[in-house]
């Protein structure tokens, strides 16, 4: 399929053919006009499938565009977008068959989703003028019946017995043979093996319509069941078992390659013979099961009789002294090494499976642990942001999320290490902390929170460090605010007691006097004279 951008602004047209994955939606060349001239002239080299348009523009608008485009019979799909919502103007362009209407900025799920919609419509135009005019809606109807009735089979919303399903068939006037034997293959794409972070809905039509097109040679085939579970996205293929397996591998092999070239992901399929129709669900769940054990296997094809046997002389486990004498070391570097060398040996070995790396996970945890907890660190407000969480979660995964997941631990731990080796850095970074909050109501809970230490730990090396307690300094820097706002200001010595921090005006004035030898009202009069 074809495009064409037409902007008056020349960096809007620039940044909106770099903004969008075309090859993910099936469009294969991209044109370019400033002004509706220019464009008109494109259509004598080649007519455009899609057209992108801003509707306010000085030589001719929007709307002049789509009345020539549907004037002289040109089948295009149309998105306008503008900076300016207007009723006429999307009323005007609907009147025209307009598919989207997108209002600046750009939105990039909206923009995508106003693009898969009219690739929609003009696909489905297109196939439905190849149809007779008395069977085209009857024929597409049946691929939506059949593809139905497929999704059903392999979720068991219809029950796996034969008399169940042959009554399904007859409900839904399909001409599916009971007695055939299928060749379930299902194609797998886990979020973690993306290189690009694809909106669901998009990866998912443009997967879809990948393996429709590899397997059919065109989109949106009945036989194609497209679904996602948890972070794997699974397109199924259900067919008679007339092609030889050896021709179903090679297209699986040829759909893996597109994956990488076309969506920059991994994907894996897995093949199940011989199974009649009422075996389907069972197929499905077990081909789903290999996938989730596959650690180190994934962007090949396999068998579903395989099952990922791994050789197991001993359980394995780290070498936890010499991890933590990395650490101690700072040797960042050798530690994700061992790490890398230790799974490519395992691998080597046939012995990597989700439970080896469930125990390496372990015992590199807890030598992290082991070591934050010498250092009187909390961990889990060490690794409590977002990002470390979303590692963790996708670290069994595979080897290369888990080693994403252990360089993030270990240079975090080994950062934080040092500056608490460091503890001026530590004590600094507190004082900013009370420096900036002093008017909050601040414990030393709230502030050991900050540089992820215990209080205890904290009031020790803060004491050391100032020769004070936290709660002496937060109370000297409030009293040393409020100097300045009762020198400078005409507050209420009350509203500056609460302005500083302080619950009460007498512990202020408490306060207030044990740190400067004066009560606030003293220490005002005697600016004032001083001042005179």
């Amino acid at each position: 399929m074809q495009c064409l951008l037409i902007d008056d602004d020349i960096p809007t047209v620039n940044v909106l053919h770099d903004f969008v994955d075309w090859d993910a939606f099936g469009i294969s060349k991209i044109m370019t006009a400033h002004n509706i001239s220019d464009a008109k002239l494109l259509f004598e080299q080649s007519i455009p499938d899609i057209i992108i348009c801003d509707i306010e523009m000085p030589k001719g608008t929007g709307l002049d565009m789509i009345k020539w485009v549907r004037e002289h019979k040109y089948d295009c799909g149309f998105i306008f977008f503008t900076c300016h919502e207007s009723f006429d103007f999307a009323t005007t362009a609907l009147s025209f068959n307009a598919d989207a209407y997108v209002i600046k900025p750009f939105d990039k799920d909206k923009l995508e989703t106003s693009l898969i919609k009219a690739i929609d419509v003009i696909k489905q135009r297109r196939e439905l003028n190849e149809y007779s005019r008395y069977g085209q809606a009857w024929l597409k109807n049946r691929d939506l019946v059949e593809q139905g009735f497929w999704r059903d089979i392999m979720f068991a919303t219809i029950p796996p017995r034969l008399d169940v399903i042959q009554s399904e068939m007859r409900k839904r006037d399909l001409d599916i043979h009971l007695e055939e034997r299928y060749l379930l293959a299902i194609t797998c794409v886990s979020k973690t093996d993306m290189e690009i972070d694809w909106n669901d809905n998009t990866f998912k039509y443009a997967f879809h319509n990948l393996c429709s097109e590899m397997w059919f040679g065109t989109t949106d085939h009945s036989q194609i069941v497209t679904y996602k579970m948890e972070d794997v996205f699974y397109s199924a293929l259900i067919i008679p078992e007339l092609e030889a397996i050896d021709v179903v591998k090679e297209k699986c092999n040829k759909l893996i390659k597109q994956c990488r070239k076309l969506f920059r992901c991994t994907a894996t399929s897995y093949l199940a013979e011989g199974n009649a129709i009422s075996q389907i669900a069972e197929a499905k769940i077990r081909l789903e099961e290999m996938d989730k054990k596959n650690i180190i296997y994934k962007g090949k094809v396999h068998d579903g009789k395989e099952r990922f046997v791994y050789s197991h002389s001993e359980p394995y486990s780290l070498d936890a002294a010499l991890m933590n004498t990395l650490f101690i070391q700072g040797e960042r570097v050798k530690i994700v090494q061992l790490l890398k060398k230790e799974l490519e040996l395992l691998a080597s070995l046939n012995k990597l499976d989700v439970n080896t790396i469930r125990a390496i996970h372990q015992d590199f945890v807890q030598v992290v642990y082991a070591l934050l907890y010498k250092n009187n660190i909390q961990a889990h407000k060490l690794f409590s942001d977002e990002a470390a969480q979303q590692l963790a979660q996708s670290s069994n995964a595979s080897v290369f999320e888990f080693m994403k997941w252990a360089n993030y631990v270990t240079n975090t731990t080994i950062d934080f290490l040092k500056l608490v080796i460091a503890s001026e850095g530590v004590v600094e970074k507190a004082k900013r902390f009370i420096q900036e909050h002093y008017d909050q109501d601040l414990n030393r809970e709230d502030i050991a929170a900050v540089v992820f230490l215990t209080p205890d730990y904290l009031a020790k090396r803060f004491k050391l460090e100032t020769g004070l307690s936290v709660k002496e300094y937060l109370n000297e820097y409030r009293v040393k605010v409020a100097q300045e706002m009762l020198i400078h200001s005409k507050d209420s010595i009350s509203h500056i007691a609460t302005q500083t921090g302080f619950d009460s005006l007498s512990y202020f004035s408490t306060v207030f006097k044990k740190v400067t030898g004066d009560t606030p009202n003293a220490f005002r009069a005697k600016y004032n004279v001083l001042k005179i």
